[in-house]
């Protein structure tokens, strides 16, 4: 399960290592900070969907009891 933590930490530690990388002239240390980066942003990305998706079925359940409710 995605975590938007987890996600955050990993987008910042890769934009460090990124910075390092370009510091040092380190050009593999710079690529996985990139890399980190690209990473921590679908981690975040897959978190803010599964979060999503759980409100949607929220709704539609809320939806369901008040039809059921209302005799349709």
């Amino acid at each position: 399960m995605a975590d938007d933590v987890t996600g955050k930490a990993t987008h910042l530690g890769g934009k460090l290592k990124e910075g390092l990388g370009d510091l040092l002239g380190d050009r593999q240390l710079k690529t996985e900070g990139q890399l980190e980066q690209a990473e921590g942003v679908a981690e975040q990305d897959a978190a803010r969907a599964e979060e999503a998706l759980r409100e949607a079925n929220l709704r539609k359940a809320a939806a369901e009891q008040a039809q059921r409710n209302n005799g349709l």
